[in-house]
């Protein structure tokens, strides 16, 4: 049995945009703002929201709770535990490499593997901290689903959790694995669920306006971003962490559905997921090696970096898909039938 289900090109092309978009973050924090001062708070609109989107626009209940958490633990939660112990050895096989051309070493104590179900960052592949968050979104909104009939119900209920979650998180007061930041990210879920009751995902007359639509609000959302981490708990006002985002998820879901299929961007959103997973394992050596030979941080090593870790990303998500399947989402690990207790 297989998780497959019928591809959506847009939806496959706008994950390939978040993806890199969050790779080349990450390989340099500064590397968008090389390029237009304000330009990272401005993506970071969307960058990470667009994932609960597009994840909430794919909610169903299934055959009742149990077989839903089925679902989401093979979805999310084994990719969760796969990605750190696979994470871990690849840093096993780098920390002999630093050491045989003489290069700092990293710390590999058995520690590390148990640090991402406790703290807030550890030091093996940190983005996997959206994975746990995503599983939280999921299970509280299907129980706000079972609960709360009325859509007005679920929508004030999502608006009070968004509020509790601010509330943590201007405070800095954390929850264990990133369950204040799933509350803060509820919105941006329900948003791609309510969308898609609206019928939007069906093709329309209407969708050549879409990129008309982008360009409009591109430039009030780069003059009023301000920098936003759910991560970190780092909040601008409550009402530009909800507007900005929505427009942007909206214009830019409203640009994307007229694209016709990419196979190459498409590939690379489709496994997006493997990407988020590993692309730390690539970048961190590629970019060490380059920075060890003398080449300066700036737009030139951001981008040969990013070039080279998306080139490493096809053979990998090949070898997981077709080896390691059960492992990376892409066919369950737990069986239909399965038990909680």
């Amino acid at each position: 049995m297989t998780m497959a289900r019928e591809r959506i090109a847009y939806i496959d092309f706008m994950k390939c945009l978040c993806i890199m978009l969050i790779v080349m973050y990450h390989i340099d924090h500064d590397f968008f703002n090389y390029l237009l001062p304000n330009l990272n708070d401005a993506l970071q609109a969307f960058r990470l929201p667009m994932y609960y989107f597009i994840s909430g626009i794919f909610f169903k209940l299934y055959e009742g709770f149990a077989d839903f958490t089925r679902r989401k633990v093979n979805n999310i939660l084994v990719p969760f535990v796969f990605f750190i112990v696979f994470a871990y050895l690849v840093r096993c096989c780098e920390a002999v490499f630093r050491m045989a051309i003489g290069a700092e070493a990293i710390d590999l104590s058995p520690i590390r593997l148990v640090e991402p179900f406790y703290l807030r960052y550890w030091a093996i592949t940190t983005p996997l901290w959206f994975l746990p968050s995503l599983f939280w979104v999921n299970i509280i909104f299907y129980a706000m689903h079972r609960l709360i009939k009325p859509i007005w119900g679920l929508l004030a209920a999502t608006v009070v959790l968004s509020i509790i979650g601010y509330y943590l998180g201007i405070n800095k007061i954390e929850l264990p694995l990133m369950l204040d930041s799933s509350l803060v990210a509820m919105p941006y879920f329900v948003l791609g669920w309510g969308m898609k009751r609206l019928g939007v995902l069906t093709p329309s007359r209407w969708d050549k306006f879409g990129i008309i639509a982008l360009l409009a609000v591109s430039v009030p959302i780069y003059l009023l971003s301000e920098f936003m981490n759910l991560h970190f708990q780092v909040f601008p006002a409550y009402w530009k962490l909800y507007l900005l985002p929505f427009v942007a998820i909206l214009s830019l879901f409203w640009a994307c559905k007229p694209l016709p299929r990419i196979p190459v961007f498409c590939h690379y959103g489709r496994y997006s997921l493997i990407i988020l997973g590993t692309h730390p394992l690539f970048f961190l050596p590629i970019r060490f090696l380059f920075v060890h030979f003398g080449m300066e941080p700036g737009v030139e090593l951001t981008l040969f970096v990013f070039v080279l870790t998306m080139l490493c990303e096809w053979p990998l998500i090949w070898l997981l898909k077709t080896y390691a399947p059960r492992f990376s989402a892409q066919e369950p690990f737990f069986k239909p039938g399965w038990k909680i207790c």
